[in-house]
């Protein structure tokens, strides 16, 4: 049921309603939702180059005409810092942008429901559903919810395993042929 005040004027009925219109706050809702997409996926992109870039100058030095003992223990070393900024660069995503994205897209799931049955709304909740979303207060995500999580963050984690697993690799390689030669 639509919230609305009745007036009466010289003998006539109007109706003027109250708090912002669904249709705009979810145009302002989505904006937001998309840039913390935007957000995430520059994170991911520029860390994967980085990742890319460092391997490859590393590669390159570890090339020149040192010793093989100087040559393997950089590779190790740069292998093995990539590897914390790769966890690192996972942290910030699965702990705290992805919330963000999360709680946004709730805050936009609530106003689509919300639009069911009313054009106009007297709240905005795009801040408290993102806050609720980061630290966890209130209320747990419904088992529809979590299970839909689950599903998306597949493809993150693959994302995130598939690169620490080649830079694993790289450094168990870089550590065999240091001690082993």
């Amino acid at each position: 049921m639509e919230d609305t005040i009745n007036v009466t004027q010289a003998g006539q009925e109007t109706s003027a309603v109250e708090g912002w219109a669904i249709q705009d706050l979810w145009k302002e809702y989505e904006k937001i939702a998309m840039h913390f997409n935007d957000l995430l996926i520059k994170l991911r992109m520029q860390a994967l180059a980085a990742v890319a870039a460092i391997s490859a100058v590393a590669g390159i030095f570890s090339k020149g005409g040192s010793i093989d003992e100087v040559r393997w223990g950089l590779a190790a070393a740069v292998f093995f810092f990539l590897s914390l900024f790769w966890v690192a660069i996972w942290a910030i995503d699965f702990l705290y942008y992805n919330r963000l994205l999360h709680g946004a897209v709730k805050a936009i799931l609530d106003l689509e429901k919300l639009s069911k049955d009313k054009t106009h709304t007297r709240y905005i909740n795009i801040s408290t559903e993102i806050e609720l979303a980061v630290f966890g207060a209130g209320q747990k995500p419904d088992h529809e919810m979590r299970k839909r999580r689950r599903k998306l963050a597949r493809g993150r984690w693959l994302f995130y395993i598939i690169v620490f697993l080649a830079l694993l690799s790289g450094l168990v390689f870089s550590v065999a042929r240091l001690r082993f030669g």
